[in-house]
C-alpha cells in the first residue's frame, strides 16, 4: 500500500479544497438557498478563500444529508491530504482498507488517501450510510488532530441535556469539539447527536475546525502527538509498497526503537533492503536499546533513515512522534526509490527448483550429478542451504567439522532436518545471518543470494 510522507502535515498556508460527493460547489454569489442558513457567512468565506468551488446548479442544498463517503472526501480535500511521496501500488484498492468500499466508485481514491494518511476511520464503515452529528463530529475531530498535530488536551467537560444519547466512544471527541469551538449546543442546550448532519452544518463545522487549526497547528518536537500503533502500521505499509499483514498490539506504546525495528524488519522481510555488512555506529545510550532492536537501529543509521541527537544518543525508549516517524519513512522511501528492487528475472527474483539444481551442480563441480528435487517446489533459504550442504558432503567436498553452534534468533522457524546443514553453512561462512541474527529460513532464496553462496563454496576449494 503505497508512498508515505507528509502524511499528516498541515499549515495555515496550505491550499485547501472543499468538496462533497465528488462535486465542486458554485460561486457563493450564485447560491440561491443560503439566506436562511445561520452562519452562512462562514460558507461564503470558505468560497472566498478558494476552499469551495463550483457546482453547476446554483444551489448549495444546505439541508442535504451528508453520507459517510462524502465525509471522507470532505476530510481529504479540506485538509489537503494526498499520496505525495507514497510508494503507491497500482493494485491497491479502497476495499483493502475499508471492506464495504466499492473500488470503482467516485470516492475510492479518497478512501485510499484517508487510510494511508491515518485518518482513524473504522474499517467496516458503509460509504452510503447517512452521517449523524455525533459520527461526523467524532471523525472530524480525529482528522484535524492528526492533520494539525494538535497537542493532547484535557477538555473542560460541558454538560448538555441529551448527553446520555451520545455513544460512549464519541463522548471524548465531542467534548473536545466543544472546547475547540468546532461545534456548539443549540439554544435549548442540546447537541442532537442522532440527528443526520446536513451539508451546511458539515461546512460550518469544517470552517470552525480550520479556524482552530490556523491558531493551534504546526507544533513540532515534544509537542507533536505521539504515534499510535495503528498509524505506525499504516506508515510502514506505505513505505513498503506491499499489501502486508503487520501484527502489532494496537494498545502498545510506539517507541523510537520499536518503530525503527518494525520499519527495518518489514523492509528486510519483504526483500526490499540488501543484506549489509555494517560498521556499527557508536550510540551513547546503546545499553538502553533492547538487543532485539539493535541490528535494525544500526541498519537504519547506516542507510540514513534516522540520526543520533547532537550528543550521540538514540533515545530508544522515547515515544516516537508522528513528525519523526513520517520523516523516517520519507527517508526510507527515498532510499528505496534510488535502490529499486530489480524487475522480475533479476538478481532479487526467487530462483526455481531447476535453477537451484544447476547452481548446486556448479558448486560441486559435477554437471552429471543426479539431484532429485520437486520441480514445483518453492526454493527457500533453508531448503537450498540444506540441498547445497548435503550434496557437497555426499561428494566429499566439505571437511568434517566439530561445529560450535551459532545462535540463530529465528531458529524456531527452521525445520529440524535443515538445522545441521545451516549450522555447517554458517561455520564455513557460506551463508550469513542478517544484522539482527536472523536466517529467514522460509524466505525464497534469490539468485543473488544463491550465487553468493556458490562463490563462497568455490573459494573454500581453492
Amino acid at each position: 500500500m503505497k508512498k508515505p510522507s507528509k502524511i499528516i502535515t498541515l499549515s495555515a498556508a496550505v491550499a485547501l479544497a472543499f468538496s462533497l460527493a465528488g462535486q465542486d460547489f458554485a460561486s457563493a454569489a450564485a447560491f440561491k438557498d443560503l439566506d436562511s442558513v445561520q452562519d452562512k457567512d462562514k460558507i461564503i468565506a470558505l468560497y472566498d478563500s478558494g476552499l469551495i468551488k463550483g457546482i453547476t446548479a446554483e444551489q448549495f442544498a444546505p439541508n442535504k444529508t451528508v453520507t459517510q463517503a462524502e465525509s471522507v472526501q470532505f476530510f481529504v480535500n479540506a485538509l489537503g491530504l494526498n499520496l505525495d511521496f507514497i510508494r503507491f501500488v497500482k493494485e491497491s484498492q479502497a476495499s483493502d482498507y475499508y471492506k464495504h468500499a466499492n473500488d470503482s466508485a467516485w470516492y475510492a481514491k479518497a478512501f485510499i488517501i484517508a487510510a494511508v494518511n491515518g485518518l482513524d476511520l473504522p474499517a467496516d464503515l458503509y460509504p452510503n450510510e447517512k452521517m449523524t452529528r455525533e459520527a461526523f463530529t467524532h471523525q472530524l475531530v480525529h482528522a484535524i488532530e492528526i492533520a494539525g498535530k494538535l497537542p493532547l488536551i484535557k477538555p473542560i467537560v460541558q454538560e448538555f441535556k441529551d448527553q446520555d444519547q451520545v455513544k460512549i466512544e464519541y463522548s471524548g471527541s465531542i467534548q473536545r469539539a466543544l472546547n475547540y469551538g468546532v461545534v456548539s449546543l443549540d439554544q435549548d442546550g442540546r447537541f442532537q447527536p442522532k440527528k443526520e448532519i446536513s451539508r451546511a452544518e458539515a461546512a460550518i463545522e469544517m470552517s470552525n475546525a480550520l479556524h482552530y487549526l490556523k491558531t493551534h497547528s504546526g507544533l513540532t518536537g515534544s509537542e507533536s502527538l505521539a504515534l499510535t500503533a495503528e498509524q505506525a502500521v499504516q506508515l510502514i505499509k506505505g513505505a513498503t509498497g506491499e499489501n502486508l499483514q503487520i501484527k502489532v498490539d494496537p494498545k502498545a506504546t510506539v517507541t523510537r526503537e520499536s518503530f525503527t525495528y518494525l520499519l527495518v524488519h518489514t523492509l528486510q522481510s519483504s526483500g526490499q533492503l540488501p543484506m549489509l555488512n555494517l560498521v556499527p555506529a557508536e550510540i551513547k545510550d546503546n545499553d538502553n536499546i533492547d538487543i532485539l532492536n539493535q541490528g535494525a537501529i544500526q541498519t537504519a543509521l547506516a542507510l540514513g533513515f534516522v540520526q543520533l541527537d547532537p550528543e550521540g544518543h538514540f533515545n530508544p525508549k522515547a515515544e516516537i512522534t508522528r513528525t519523526d516517524a513520517t520523516d523516517m519513512v520519507v527517508k526510507a522511501v527515498k532510499y528505496l526509490n534510488t535502490h529499486p528492487v530489480p524487475e522480475q528475472g533479476g538478481a532479487s527474483k526467487s530462483i526455481k527448483a531447476e535453477q537451484a539444481v544447476e547452481l548446486i551442480k556448479k558448486a560441486a563441480g559435477n554437471t552429471k550429478l543426479q539431484i532429485k528435487i520437486n520441480a514445483e517446489a518453492d526454493v527457500t533459504r533453508e531448503s537450498f542451504t540444506y540441498l547445497l550442504i548435503h550434496t557437497l558432503q555426499a561428494e566429499g567436498k566439505l571437511p568434517m567439522l566439530n561445529i560450535v553452534l551459532k545462535e540463530i534468533k529465528d531458529n524456531g522457524q527452521i525445520d529440524i532436518q535443515y538445522q545441521g546443514a545451516i549450522q555447517t553453512a554458517l561455520a564455513l561462512k557460506i551463508v550469513e545471518l542478517d544484522a539482527e541474527g536472523n536466517f529467514h529460513p522460509k524466505n525464497g532464496v534469490t539468485l543473488e543470494d544463491a550465487t553468493a553462496m556458490i562463490e563462497r563454496v568455490q573459494k573454500l576449494s581453492k
